[in-house]
């Protein structure tokens, strides 16, 4: 062979070693490379609103703005504010079962307005033409309350099934497959199909013991409200929320504040990219509120 035609085989086999080390590299960089991690979110700010505990409610404070809680024993748990809602301009409606009432405050928290309602509300919601859904406690009867050209609150009514059911659409379904895995969907409805977001749980150690659709937002992302425990004697139950974009997991809420006095029907709200929580404790009921509006 002469030495010309020997070094450009030379120069091949190099070219082709080279190649397949720098595949063998990437192929290696790419197995061993960490899935994206979704970001984690911290409490924008927090919002107080008085509370007083009493061991009678009718003995309850005079000041309108001050919400009441009974004093727990050994055989009665603690019993106040209960459920939420937020209100098309970020204040809040609050009730208060044990005074049988809501009460208004505006997004810092300062009292606005009170409605009696003669019976303890379960679930307020916020309507989208500013009327209230109200469900009460005894019967499981859902009400609503329209305003009138005045803006005032006129007698309730009892709801037909045109009148819009938002726990139920912000529920929609959830399936909780095993300890690593669910789905949760929008309510089905004729005539259409809509994707579910899988869920994937993957935290060494624990497993998801449950699983609920919070709602989505107008970017139309979905969260998710997520328990998980780990394998022992005592039950220790940690809570997240998730953000999903298109599917992916794009945020978390990790570890919420679950130090309640009163154990809340609806401790959670999503609005507009917005997580709020409440939190009812002997000297306040706190409103934590989350912003994962940047998070795309």
């Amino acid at each position: 062979m002469s030495t010309a035609l020997a070094a450009l085989f030379a120069a091949v086999f190099c070219m082709a070693c080279a190649g397949c080390s720098n595949k063998r590299a990437a192929d290696t960089k790419s197995a061993g490379a960490a899935p994206v991690k979704p970001a984690g979110v911290s409490v924008t700010r927090s919002v107080s609103l008085p509370v007083q505990v009493v061991p009678d409610p009718s003995k309850g404070s005079a000041d309108p703005a001050v919400l009441t809680i009974t004093e727990a024993d050994d055989d009665e748990p603690a019993e106040g504010p209960s459920t939420f809602d937020v209100r098309p301009d970020k204040g809040f409606v609050v009730a208060d079962p044990l005074r049988q009432r809501v009460v208004f405050y505006d997004a810092a928290g300062k009292y606005q307005q009170e409605l009696l309602l003669s019976m303890a509300p379960q679930h307020v919601r916020v309507l989208p033409d500013n009327a209230l859904s109200i469900v009460r406690y005894e019967t499981g009867q859902r009400y609503i309350y329209e305003m009138d050209a005045a803006g005032q609150y006129k007698a309730p009514r009892l709801a037909t099934p045109s009148d819009p059911d938002l726990d139920a659409e912000d529920a929609g379904e959830s399936n909780l497959n095993g300890p690593q895995s669910g789905i949760v969907r929008p309510l089905s409805r004729p005539g259409t199909e809509v994707a579910p977001v899988a869920i994937r749980f993957d935290r060494p150690g624990e497993n998801m013991v449950s699983l609920r659709r919070l709602g989505t937002d107008r970017g139309n992302h979905t969260y998710v409200l997520i328990e998980a425990s780990a394998p022992s004697d005592t039950v220790a139950v940690e809570t997240a929320v998730r953000k999903y974009t298109a599917g992916r997991e794009a945020g978390e809420i990790a570890d919420l504040n679950d130090d309640y006095l009163v154990n809340p029907e609806d401790a959670l709200r999503v609005r507009d990219g917005f997580v709020y929580q409440l939190v009812p404790k002997s000297n306040e009921v706190r409103i934590n509120i989350w912003d994962t509006s940047s998070i795309p």
